[in-house]
Protein backbone atom coordinates (compact mmCIF):
# COMPACT_ATOMS: atom_id res chain seq x y z
CA UNK A 1 0.00 0.00 0.00
CA UNK A 2 1.12 3.49 -0.60
CA UNK A 3 1.40 5.53 2.77
CA UNK A 4 1.17 8.37 0.66
CA UNK A 5 -1.53 7.63 -2.17
CA UNK A 6 -3.70 10.79 -1.01
CA UNK A 7 -0.87 13.45 -2.39
CA UNK A 8 -1.54 14.87 -5.30
CA UNK A 9 1.97 14.53 -6.70
CA UNK A 10 1.68 11.22 -6.15
CA UNK A 11 -1.34 10.95 -8.25
CA UNK A 12 0.64 13.11 -10.73
CA UNK A 13 3.33 10.91 -10.38
CA UNK A 14 1.50 7.74 -10.81
CA UNK A 15 0.00 9.75 -14.17
CA UNK A 16 3.34 10.26 -15.67
CA UNK A 17 4.56 6.64 -15.38
CA UNK A 18 1.42 5.31 -16.75
CA UNK A 19 1.95 5.09 -20.21
CA UNK A 20 5.04 2.94 -19.16
CA UNK A 21 3.31 -0.79 -18.85
CA UNK A 22 6.42 -2.17 -17.00
CA UNK A 23 6.36 1.11 -14.78
CA UNK A 24 2.42 0.88 -14.60
CA UNK A 25 2.21 -2.94 -13.47
CA UNK A 26 4.72 -2.36 -10.63
CA UNK A 27 2.91 0.74 -9.46
CA UNK A 28 -0.70 -0.31 -9.74
CA UNK A 29 1.12 -3.85 -7.37
CA UNK A 30 2.61 -1.74 -4.39
CA UNK A 31 -0.71 0.11 -4.24
CA UNK A 32 -2.19 -3.24 -3.96
CA UNK A 33 0.17 -4.64 -1.53
CA UNK A 34 0.14 -6.17 2.07
CA UNK A 35 3.27 -3.39 2.62
CA UNK A 36 3.71 -0.03 3.62
CA UNK A 37 5.57 2.05 0.53
CA UNK A 38 6.14 5.55 0.24
CA UNK A 39 6.17 6.65 -3.63
CA UNK A 40 9.35 9.03 -4.28
CA UNK A 41 7.48 11.71 -6.26
CA UNK A 42 11.00 14.04 -7.32
CA UNK A 43 12.49 10.94 -8.49
CA UNK A 44 12.87 9.93 -12.05
CA UNK A 45 10.99 7.10 -13.28
CA UNK A 46 9.18 5.21 -10.28
CA UNK A 47 10.84 5.01 -7.09
CA UNK A 48 9.69 3.29 -3.83
CA UNK A 49 10.99 3.85 -0.78
CA UNK A 50 10.65 1.39 2.37
CA UNK A 51 8.56 3.07 5.75
CA UNK A 52 8.71 0.56 8.03
CA UNK A 53 11.67 0.90 10.72
CA UNK A 54 14.54 -1.36 10.51
CA UNK A 55 16.54 -1.69 13.84
CA UNK A 56 15.37 1.11 15.42
CA UNK A 57 16.28 3.54 12.44
CA UNK A 58 14.33 4.61 9.65
CA UNK A 59 14.23 2.12 6.76
CA UNK A 60 16.74 3.70 4.33
CA UNK A 61 16.03 1.06 1.40
CA UNK A 62 14.89 1.91 -2.31
CA UNK A 63 13.28 0.32 -5.47
CA UNK A 64 14.09 2.42 -8.68
CA UNK A 65 12.23 0.91 -11.63
CA UNK A 66 12.88 2.38 -14.90
CA UNK A 67 12.12 0.88 -18.61
CA UNK A 68 15.27 -0.60 -20.77
CA UNK A 69 14.24 -1.66 -23.49
CA UNK A 70 10.82 -1.59 -24.96
CA UNK A 71 9.36 -4.34 -23.35
CA UNK A 72 11.90 -4.67 -19.86
CA UNK A 73 12.60 -3.09 -16.73
CA UNK A 74 15.30 -2.66 -14.31
CA UNK A 75 14.81 -2.90 -10.69
CA UNK A 76 17.32 -1.21 -8.93
CA UNK A 77 17.30 -1.92 -5.25
CA UNK A 78 20.21 0.52 -3.05
CA UNK A 79 20.40 2.66 -0.30
CA UNK A 80 21.29 6.51 -0.72
CA UNK A 81 24.89 7.78 0.54
CA UNK A 82 24.25 9.28 4.40
CA UNK A 83 26.86 12.04 3.53
CA UNK A 84 24.58 15.15 2.65
CA UNK A 85 26.28 15.96 -0.45
CA UNK A 86 26.66 13.53 -1.67
CA UNK A 87 25.30 11.68 -4.92
CA UNK A 88 26.58 8.57 -4.36
CA UNK A 89 24.45 5.39 -3.60
CA UNK A 90 24.68 1.93 -2.20
CA UNK A 91 23.84 -0.80 -4.76
CA UNK A 92 22.39 -4.00 -3.80
CA UNK A 93 21.32 -5.30 -6.96
CA UNK A 94 18.86 -5.67 -9.85
CA UNK A 95 16.35 -7.36 -11.15
CA UNK A 96 15.54 -7.50 -14.71
CA UNK A 97 11.92 -8.28 -15.53
CA UNK A 98 10.20 -8.69 -19.33
CA UNK A 99 6.28 -7.59 -20.24
CA UNK A 100 5.25 -11.24 -20.56
CA UNK A 101 6.86 -12.39 -16.71
CA UNK A 102 6.38 -9.58 -14.42
CA UNK A 103 4.42 -11.25 -11.94
CA UNK A 104 2.47 -9.44 -8.65
CA UNK A 105 4.32 -11.94 -6.56
CA UNK A 106 7.35 -11.04 -7.66
CA UNK A 107 7.13 -7.39 -6.99
CA UNK A 108 5.37 -8.38 -3.88
CA UNK A 109 8.31 -9.93 -3.04
CA UNK A 110 10.60 -6.58 -3.98
CA UNK A 111 8.71 -4.88 -1.99
CA UNK A 112 9.45 -6.99 1.21
CA UNK A 113 12.91 -7.16 0.58
CA UNK A 114 12.55 -3.55 0.57
CA UNK A 115 10.15 -3.20 3.87
CA UNK A 116 13.04 -5.25 5.67
CA UNK A 117 16.24 -2.70 4.44
CA UNK A 118 17.26 -5.54 2.34
CA UNK A 119 17.41 -8.82 4.71
CA UNK A 120 19.83 -11.00 2.69
CA UNK A 121 17.62 -14.13 3.30
CA UNK A 122 14.92 -12.04 1.36
CA UNK A 123 16.89 -11.20 -1.28
CA UNK A 124 14.79 -11.70 -4.84
CA UNK A 125 15.71 -14.49 -6.90
CA UNK A 126 17.29 -13.20 -9.94
CA UNK A 127 19.06 -10.95 -8.71
CA UNK A 128 21.94 -9.62 -10.39
CA UNK A 129 25.12 -8.38 -8.99
CA UNK A 130 26.63 -6.45 -12.34
CA UNK A 131 24.70 -5.06 -14.73
CA UNK A 132 25.71 -3.49 -17.79
CA UNK A 133 23.22 -0.23 -17.59
CA UNK A 134 23.67 2.98 -16.23
CA UNK A 135 21.01 3.60 -13.61
CA UNK A 136 19.25 7.12 -14.25
CA UNK A 137 19.26 9.42 -10.96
Amino acid sequence: MLTNANDPDVTRKLDEVGPEPLLRAVAEAAEGSGVALRLVQEASHLELAGVTPVGGLPNRALLKVFPIGPSRCAAFFYKRSQVPFSRDRFAYGAVIADQGNLTAEAAEGWFRWLDTGFSPELAPPHLKRAFAFTVPD
